[in-house]
C-alpha cells in the first residue's frame, strides 16, 4: 500500500504511529507526508501551480518505523513519485472551519490528483479541534471556542468534500471529540493543537481504518507506558468515528 498525504503539521501527527501499526499487522506500507508547517490548501494550490520547491518529503519505508527526510520538493514531484493507492488532502487546522477558505483550492488539487494518479483513492483528512484554552491565535475564528470550531469544521469538512467529489473522510476531529467525552478528557495535545501521543494514536487508528478497511481492533500495536484501559477507549474512539462517519447518526 502506497500512500501519500499533502498536509502539515497535524498530517506529519496523524503518521507518527501508522508505520507501527502497520508492522503489527504484517501489512506493507510505504507512508509518506509532503509538509510545510501550517500549510493551507490555498498554499498547496499556489505552491502547486508555481512549482515551487519548498516541502520536506517525510517518508516511512515499508516495515521502518524511523522516518527519513529530504527537503526541497515540489508537490507535483510527490504526486508524480509513486504510483499512489491512496492520496489524502487536508485543510490547515486555524482554517479548517471557515468555508471558503476550502474553494476553489480542495477541488482542484483533488482533481490534479485524480489525473496523474487515477487509480489512487483521493482522501480528505478531517483535522480536529483546538483544546480549551489553547493560546493559538486561529482559535479567535471561533471564539477560543472547541465546542464553536469542532462544530464550525465539521461542516466545513463535510460541504467541501461534497463540493470535490470526495466521498472518503477520515474523521480524526470526531474521533478526538468523541475522546474528549471520556475519562482521557481534554489532554490529547502537547500545546494546545498538536497532537501528544494519545492524539496521534486516535488519527493513526482512524487512518488505518480507512486505509486498509480493517478494525482497528485487531491490531496489535499498543503505546508504550499507557494503560490498556486507556488504549480500549482510544481503539472505541477511532472506530466508532470511522464507522458512523464524522456527522453523528
Amino acid at each position: 500500500m502506497n500512500v501519500l498525504s499533502i498536509g502539515n503539521s497535524f498530517s506529519t501527527n496523524a503518521h507518527k504511529f501508522l508505520p507501527q501499526m502497520a508492522k503489527a499487522s504484517g501489512k506493507e506500507l510505504l507512508l509518506c507526508n509532503l509538509f510545510i508547517g501550517g500549510c493551507s490548501l490555498e498554499q498547496h494550490w499556489k505552491n502547486w501551480r508555481e512549482e515551487k520547491t519548498d516541502y520536506d518529503y517525510e517518508i516511512y519505508l515499508p516495515f521502518e518505523t524511523e522516518m527519513t527526510r529530504t527537503d526541497d520538493i515540489a508537490l507535483h514531484e510527490a504526486v508524480e513519485d509513486e504510483e499512489w493507492d491512496v492520496i489524502t488532502l487536508q485543510q490547515c487546522s486555524h482554517f479548517s472551519g471557515i468555508p471558503e477558505s476550502y474553494s476553489p483550492y480542495l477541488s482542484e488539487l483533488a482533481e490534479y490528483c485524480r489525473m496523474v494518479q487515477p487509480k489512487a483513492k483521493i482522501m480528505l483528512h478531517q483535522t480536529w479541534a483546538y483544546e480549551s484554552g489553547c493560546r493559538h491565535p486561529g482559535f479567535a475564528h471561533y471564539g477560543n471556542s472547541q465546542q464553536e470550531m469542532y462544530r464550525a469544521l465539521t461542516e466545513a469538512y463535510v460541504n467541501a468534500a461534497m463540493e470535490a467529489d470526495i466521498d472518503i473522510i477520515i474523521p480524526s476531529g470526531r474521533a478526538w471529540q468523541t475522546a474528549r467525552n471520556t475519562p482521557i478528557g481534554d489532554k490529547l495535545t502537547e500545546d494546545g493543537y498538536h497532537g501528544n501521543d494519545l492524539g496521534c494514536y486516535l488519527a493513526a487508528a482512524c487512518f488505518y481504518e480507512k486505509i486498509f478497511n480493517e478494525s482497528i481492533y485487531e491490531n496489535d500495536f499498543i503505546l508504550p507506558d499507557v494503560p490498556e484501559q486507556i488504549t480500549e477507549i482510544l481503539k472505541l474512539c477511532a472506530h466508532t468515528a470511522v464507522e458512523e462517519g464524522i456527522m453523528r447518526k
